[in-house]
This record gives structure tokens, sequence and C-alpha cells, in this order.
């Protein structure tokens, strides 16, 4: 099934407008769950790193990633780890 480029920008907005408009409603909350999301994020991969130390493994540590593992959790881990490995497989 093809998607048209115009239903995900569509999709990207609404969830961005979203996040806005939960952030204007409840500032200090929002603003607590991206910090703590982002430091569990950063835990998580360095615990990627730490273990993948064993294996010859290893995640780049940037923003990027830390934010996908924060708002993700084990599922972002999961996927970081099998887009490095699909990607760089050789």
């Amino acid at each position: 099934m093809h998607i048209p480029a115009m239903w995900l920008w569509v999709c990207v907005i609404v969830i961005v407008a979203f996040l806005i408009g939960q952030f204007f409603r409840k500032p200090g909350t929002v603003a607590w769950l991206i910090v703590r999301n982002c430091a569990l994020g950063c835990l998580f991969v360095f615990a990627v790193n730490w273990v993948g130390t064993y294996l010859h493994f290893h995640l780049p540590f940037n923003p990027i990633t830390a934010l996908t593992a924060g708002f993700l959790g084990l599922p972002g881990i999961a996927a970081l780890v099998a887009l490095k490995l699909w990607v760089f497989a050789g």
C-alpha cells in the first residue's frame, strides 16, 4: 500500500500540533517528561554500548539516538540496533 507524502505530512503536523498544545497546557509536566525521557534514553544507549563492548557493537551517542531511546523505550533501542545492523551489515 502506497501512502502519499501529503498524508504523512498531515500526520506529522497533527502530532506536532498536539504536542505543542500539551506543552502550553501543562508546560512543567511536559518539560519534565522530555528531560526524564532524554535521560533514560542516554542510560539505555550507554547500557547497549557497555554490553556491546563485549560483542564489538557500538551505537553512536547523539541527541537523535538518545531521544529515540527515551521516547520509545526498549522498542526504540531495538529499532536503533536493528537499523544499525541493517544499514551497516557489511
